[in-house]
């Protein structure tokens, strides 16, 4: 789907190819995966009214169904900086979902998928403003704050038993590299999302304004 990404007009944010400070991280068909590392000061970023109903689906098929909405992102630290962030989500029926992580100085660099099942809804929900926010907790000058990579949105239509929302963890163990680390390394690059001006900063709480698989890449 199109690429929807907002950020917070303070957001100091960069695009690293190659994760600096952590594992690499490869998606389902063993590509590396880029990632958004964030700074000293909170960074921001939020997709507002992603839209769950796609053009397959009818209502009467949601009902009959009952899909469990599935979301899912890799969150990582720097090996050797404190960092933390929060991830959260806003259904249109009003279901808030919130997960907080820190991490301390001196990690072991380990990327953590965190997953989230939405599937106690009385009526199928429209859509979902999803928002992510990263920052280093020593005040380092750079980029050393958390780092997100593979956000995905998606329906699944399988059938489970367990009819509770539920929250999930799983760490990333690091793969056996093909490639020799003293290959030249791609630059970083600068984070060119466009800027929300209408956004509100709070430092203490993540804030909210207002995809059949639906998958919503980060990028």
């Amino acid at each position: 789907m199109e690429n929807k990404w907002r950020k917070s007009s303070y957001t100091d944010s960069r695009i690293e190819f190659i994760p600096v400070g952590s594992d690499r991280l490869y998606d389902e068909f063993n590509r590396l995966s880029s990632c958004r590392v964030t700074s000293y000061t909170w960074g921001q970023f939020f997709q507002r009214d992603i839209q769950l109903l796609g053009d397959k689906l009818s209502w009467h098929d949601l009902a009959c169904l009952h899909p469990i909405i599935e979301f899912s992102i890799c969150v990582a630290p720097r090996w050797d900086c404190a960092s933390e962030c929060r991830v959260g989500l806003i259904f249109s029926d009003g279901h808030h979902w919130e997960c907080e992580r820190t991490f301390p100085q001196w990690n072991d660099s380990k990327w953590h998928r965190l997953t989230y099942h939405y599937k106690e809804y009385q009526q199928f929900p429209t859509s979902v403003t999803v928002q992510l926010s990263g920052k280093d907790r020593q005040f380092w000058a750079g980029y050393y704050g958390v780092k997100f990579a593979q956000t995905r949105l998606r329906l699944l239509f399988h059938i489970d038993e367990n009819k509770t929302n539920q929250e999930n963890e799983t760490i990333i163990e690091a793969k056996v590299e093909d490639e020799p680390r003293q290959n030249p390394q791609p630059e970083d690059a600068p984070d060119n999302l466009p800027v929300d001006e209408y956004f509100t900063h709070q430092d203490s709480s993540t804030v909210y304004s207002s995809s059949n698989d639906t998958d919503s890449d980060d990028g």
